[in-house]
């Protein structure tokens, strides 16, 4: 209900998931703000909602979406969260600190959660925030998955680099 994710609410509503979200168990919310949202529209070469169609607002909320509650404190002891998005896919996460050096988790590389941040209505914002049945999470940019095949992302992972070595030099 605050205006500065009205934009999100707008993709949860378009993909009919709004439903879902307002009934018993357990989720994790990665909360866009429309500040992330209309940087999003804008690197699509699009300038407005309305732009996108029902099935992007599906992707992109399930994207963001996870049927289970995970703190920064559990996110930061792993690379993968545990659970996959209602997308059907692990999201990967890292520790950082963001440019107030703020401790922060990094989700999918880019976007990371908010420490904290005060609100237009003096309402202030922060990791973790409890709901009725979970945890709201507001992170600076739109989560993208990446539809890389398994070889891409190990070419572009250097902690494994020895090993992509070996499956190309395989052929496989």
């Amino acid at each position: 209900n605050r205006a500065e994710y009205s934009d999100f609410k707008t993709i949860v509503e378009r993909a009919k998931l709004m439903d879902l979200l307002a009934t018993y168990g357990q989720y994790t919310c990665f909360l866009p703000s429309n500040e992330a949202v209309q940087e999003y529209l804008k690197e699509n070469g699009l300038s407005s909602l309305d732009q996108l169609t029902d099935a992007q607002c599906d992707t992109i909320a399930r994207t963001h979406l996870i049927a289970n509650m995970y703190s920064t404190y559990d996110m930061a002891k792993v690379t993968t969260i545990p659970t996959m998005n209602m997308m059907g896919r692990y999201l990967s996460t890292s520790s950082g600190l963001d440019n107030d050096s703020n401790a922060v988790i990094f989700v999918e590389g880019t976007a990371h959660i908010i420490f904290e941040k005060e609100l237009a209505d003096g309402t202030i914002i922060h990791q973790n925030d409890s709901v009725e049945n979970g945890f709201i999470q507001p992170v600076d940019k739109v989560i993208e998955k990446s539809n890389s095949y398994a070889a891409d992302l190990l070419r572009d992972n250097p902690t494994v680099s020895y090993f992509y070595q070996a499956l190309e030099a395989t052929d496989v």
